[in-house]
């Protein structure tokens, strides 16, 4: 059996085919006619009526205004500023033998009194008070001996008591030798008083029974004579008398003879600080001889 072939087919092109067509644009649309827009005018508001000015008062009207009166800070306490000079001048610091005291003060005045062996720490407390107060003090030194240093500093233990200091009153600082001196002692009613005697040596000396005690105060007047060599040396020697004044006798000071002062005094400063009883004390200074 014999297999046949099938012819392939012919394609035959058509020649009398029509061409394609070809495609129209679309016509454009006639821009649409846009409505007229309304005309807005834009009114401004009317101005409002402005108020009449208002009548300026005349320069020569009077204000009153009730304004609080200014604080008047109070006028500066004078008892405070004389117990800060006087504390200043208990604090200065002038060296182991030296002591002073304020004893008077105003606003533009100061009196000081001192006890010491050198007039050089008095001319610096001088400078350091006038610079600190704007005051320049009168200052009277009292030049005393190395051995009657103990007088300072008995009085510099006692000045911060708040006793009242016993008043001493000399009738004189220069004594020629073998004349008396004479004085006043005046203390608060109640009181108790020991008075002492320091020569140039240190040498101290009871002097209660030659005080003469009267109503409201003690009257001394006491002779003393220099040694030998103390009057061929033809000089004035210092001399201090030492008042001490409290509620009660002091033992210690109660002694008979001449006793060095460097054992006497911190016997006294030990009993009368044991019990801190309102002890206080004062000194006046003369030259004897001379």
């Amino acid at each position: 059996m014999s297999k046949s072939k099938t012819p392939a087919p012919q394609v035959t092109e058509n020649q009398n085919q029509a061409p394609a067509s070809t495609a129209r644009q679309p016509a454009a649309p006639e821009a649409a006619t846009q409505p007229a827009r309304p005309k807005v005018s834009t009114t401004q508001p009317a101005p409002l009526p402005q108020p009449p000015p208002a009548n300026k008062p005349s320069q020569n009207t009077d204000v009153a205004i009730n304004l609080p009166k200014p604080q008047v800070p109070p006028p500066p306490n004078k008892t405070d500023a004389l117990a800060q000079r006087a504390s200043w001048v208990r604090d200065f610091s002038g060296g182991n033998c030296f002591y002073a005291t304020l004893t008077s003060a105003t606003g533009t005045s100061a009196a000081i009194e001192g006890f010491g062996t050198a007039v050089q720490p008095f001319e610096q407390l001088l400078g350091a008070f006038q610079s600190r107060f704007n005051v320049e003090p009168d200052i009277s030194v009292r030049l005393i001996t190395p051995s009657q240093c103990g007088v300072p500093t008995f009085l510099h233990l006692l000045d911060r008591s708040e006793a009242e200091r016993p008043q001493l009153m000399l009738d004189r600082t220069s004594v020629p030798d073998g004349s008396p001196i004479s004085g006043t002692l005046v203390t608060r009613g109640g009181l108790i008083s020991s008075v002492l005697l320091i020569n140039h040596n240190g040498t101290a000396f009871n002097l209660d029974s030659r005080m003469v005690a009267q109503p409201d105060r003690a009257t001394f007047k006491i002779a003393i004579d220099l040694a030998a060599d103390d009057k061929a040396a033809g000089k004035a020697l210092p001399q201090v008398i030492l008042v001490i004044t409290g509620p009660r006798d002091v033992q210690a000071a109660m002694f008979a003879g001449p006793t060095p002062a460097s054992e006497v005094l911190p016997r006294i400063l030990k009993e009368i600080q044991t019990d801190d009883s309102g002890f206080s004390a004062t000194a006046k200074y003369f030259r004897l001889g001379g």
